[in-house]
């Protein structure tokens, strides 16, 4: 049985832009000692996204995100053993067995990540997912709209008919792009950010870290918030390894839907 009133009552305040008292390694090594093993599962699920970009900083010869559930070994002896990789990654993996093939199609994996990982998930993490990939897909468009690239190109691995892709689809001839419903909120920062992509990506993380504080609620001693405890706390750790040129290059994964 997990013990959530331990983990919530030792847990340090989080805000954007100041060292947490407490480390991701730390946070983990609390979770495991005190998580259930089916809701421990849910963490392995949201880590499991880490895993997903470190297959491209693998093949790309990047920096390893220590967020995952692997470390750079052990991600190399799951390609080759796929003992522990899900489905959807296996699948991935035999469909483009060349290196370049993957780093072009890593669009693919991600909606394959959100679309599988979100309909196994529990509670917040099933919000989270899904709320995620909606504001990925958002910012995609925008980016889009933007540069002047082909709408259906960059959202080929998406269902045209799904509500948000559709509206979405349906300004590639209007003037400029207007969040859909349930992102308005995001209108007055692409405005003001619109041609800073390290401001924006700051604007976009706080965002984030609003949103994820929303789905918590109130009510501290449960899994919704422990999760969404460690979601906030990957955040902050990421706001303060940025730099400006860390920064854009984020940005610019995030245009071409590769993070």
């Amino acid at each position: 049985m997990s013990n959530f009133y331990y983990l919530a009552a030792a847990l340090p305040t989080l805000k954007i832009g100041e060292q947490p008292d407490i480390t991701f390694e730390e946070f983990d090594q609390m979770l495991k000692d005190n998580l259930s093993t089916s809701d421990y599962k849910q963490i392995l699920e949201y880590r499991r996204y880490f895993d997903i970009q470190n297959l491209r900083a693998l093949a790309k010869n990047e920096e390893f995100d220590h967020h995952g559930n692997f470390d750079k070994g052990e991600l190399e002896e799951e390609i080759v053993q796929q003992d522990n990789l899900p489905y959807f990654l296996k699948i991935f993996l035999e469909k483009y067995p060349e290196t370049k093939d993957r780093i072009d199609n890593f669009p693919e994996l991600l909606a394959a990540y959100f679309r599988d990982e979100s309909h196994d998930a529990n509670r917040l993490l099933k919000k989270y997912l899904a709320f995620e990939r909606q504001l990925r897909i958002v910012m995609v468009g925008f980016r889009a709209k933007k540069l002047g690239r082909n709408l259906l190109k960059e959202l080929q691995y998406e269902n045209p008919e799904e509500e948000l892709i559709a509206q979405i689809l349906a300004q590639k001839d209007a003037p400029e792009f207007e969040p859909p419903e349930g992102f308005e909120g995001l209108r007055a920062l692409l405005e003001e950010f619109q041609d800073k992509p390290f401001e924006l990506h700051q604007a976009l993380v706080e965002y984030r870290f609003e949103k994820v504080q929303e789905m918590m609620g109130f009510r501290t001693f449960n899994m919704d918030y422990i999760m969404g405890y460690l979601i906030q706390l990957v955040m902050v750790e990421k706001w303060l390894q940025l730099d400006k040129q860390k920064g854009t290059e984020i940005v610019d994964k995030i245009v071409k839907g590769t993070t």
